[in-house]
């Protein structure tokens, strides 16, 4: 079992069969940012942008099992966190 704690939200992938579990949470565009940050910090790895404006940033985290991708939309005031394995 894997726990990614954000500061803000803490996911937990149990090793099942389940290929990716999302969950998202209503935050500000700067918070959001602020996840991505500890994100980084925590996993030891830095984000590989896919998307960034000044409304949306969506990152993604390689790990040894998958990835962890990040989604902040500025417009939405709203955070996504998406953890797939491989």
């Amino acid at each position: 079992m894997k726990c990614l704690n954000t500061g803000i939200l803490t996911l937990v992938v149990a090793s099942s069969t389940m290929a990716q579990q999302s969950t998202s949470q209503n935050m500000s565009f700067e918070e959001c940012l602020q996840v991505i940050q500890r994100t980084a910090t925590q996993l030891g790895v830095a984000p590989v942008n896919i998307t960034e404006t000044t409304v949306l940033r969506i990152v993604r985290f390689p790990t040894s099992d998958g990835s962890v991708l990040v989604s902040c939309s500025r417009p939405d005031r709203k955070m996504v966190l998406t953890v797939s394995k491989k």
